[in-house]
C-alpha cells in the first residue's frame, strides 16, 4: 500500500500570480508528477490509486449521508453506483481531450487552493453529493420507489383486492384529479376563444388579425410588425377588440367603430393693413 507522505526536495508552487478570489491558498509541490501537499499529503493519480489506499472511503460516505433506517441493499447500489461514477468520466467530458478518465485524476490543486487531505477529501465529497443528488432525484421520480406508496387495494374488500377501476384511481389520486382540472379549463378556454373569435368574424373582421397578432408576440410593437401597421393602429384594434369582448360577454349590441382620428388643420388669415 502506497504511503500518504512524501518528504523529497521539491520546487514549491508560486501563487501570486494566480487568481483565488480572495482565498488563502494552501502551498503544495510536485513530486514525479504527482501533487503533495503543505501537510505532506500525496494526492492519487487516479481511481485506482484512490481505490486501494481508501477501499472503505466511498462506502462510509453513503453511510454518514443516509438514513439509518436505508437497507443495506440500498446502501450497496449506491456505494457501488458511486464508485463507478468516480471511476468513469462521461463520455461528453470536456477533461476527456486532456487523457484522463476518472474524477480523481480532474483533481486541480489550483483551483481547489491546495493539494492536502482536506482539500482533495473536500472535492470528492462535492462530486459524490453532486452524484448522491440526482440518483435520489431520478428514484423520487419513480413511483415504485416512493416510501410514502399505498397499495390502490389497500382500502378493499379481500373479494375485490386484485381490482382497481379508473373511478377509484380518480377518487384516489389527486395528481390526477388536478390534471383533469387543468385539461377542462384549457378546453374551456378554447372553446371561449373559438366563439369569440366567430363573434368578433360576424360583427367586424378587420380586427380579427389582431388576435392572432396578439397570442404570437408580446409587445405592441412586435404585433404591429406583424400586422404590417404602426403601434397606434394595433392599439387602436386592441381597444376595439375589448369593445368587443365586453358585447361578447354581456350581450349588448355592438356599437359602430369609430374612424380613425385625423387632425384638424387650421388655416391662419393674416390681414394686412396698408
Amino acid at each position: 500500500m502506497r504511503s500518504n507522505t512524501a518528504a523529497v526536495e521539491n520546487q514549491n508552487i508560486n501563487f501570486a500570480s494566480l487568481s483565488v478570489e480572495n482565498r488563502k491558498s494552501d502551498p503544495f509541490t510536485v513530486v514525479d508528477g504527482r501533487y503533495v501537499g503543505h501537510d505532506g499529503f500525496v494526492v492519487p493519480q487516479d481511481f485506482d490509486e484512490f481505490h486501494e489506499r481508501f477501499p472503505e472511503y466511498v462506502r462510509r460516505w453513503v453511510e454518514r449521508h443516509v438514513d439509518r433506517s436505508t437497507p443495506n441493499e440500498d446502501v450497496e447500489d449506491w456505494t457501488h453506483d458511486l464508485l463507478i461514477h468516480l471511476r468513469h468520466l462521461p463520455a461528453n467530458s470536456k477533461h476527456r481531450e486532456a487523457g484522463k478518465q476518472d474524477i480523481v485524476e480532474t483533481f486541480d490543486p489550483v483551483k481547489h487552493h491546495g493539494a492536502n487531505a482536506a482539500r482533495f477529501f473536500n472535492y470528492i465529497n462535492l462530486c459524490l453529493g453532486n452524484k448522491l443528488s440526482t440518483m435520489r432525484s431520478g428514484r423520487l421520480k419513480n413511483p415504485l420507489c416512493r416510501p410514502g406508496n399505498l397499495s390502490l387495494t389497500a382500502a378493499w374488500e379481500d373479494a375485490d383486492r386484485d381490482q382497481a377501476d379508473d373511478e377509484f384511481c380518480h377518487r384516489h389520486s389527486e395528481h390526477l384529479r388536478r390534471r383533469c382540472q387543468r385539461q377542462e379549463r384549457q378546453r374551456d378556454a378554447r372553446q371561449a376563444v373559438a366563439e369569440f373569435s366567430e363573434f368578433v368574424k360576424r360583427e367586424d373582421s378587420s380586427v380579427l388579425p389582431a388576435i392572432e397578432a396578439i397570442a404570437a408576440t408580446a409587445t405592441p410593437s412586435a404585433a404591429a410588425e406583424v400586422l404590417g401597421t404602426t403601434t397606434a393602429g394595433f392599439c387602436r384594434m386592441r381597444s376595439r377588440l375589448r369593445q368587443l369582448g365586453r358585447c361578447f360577454q354581456t350581450g349588448a349590441r355592438v356599437p359602430r367603430r369609430r374612424r380613425p382620428y385625423k387632425r384638424r388643420l387650421t388655416t391662419r388669415i393674416i390681414f394686412r393693413v396698408r
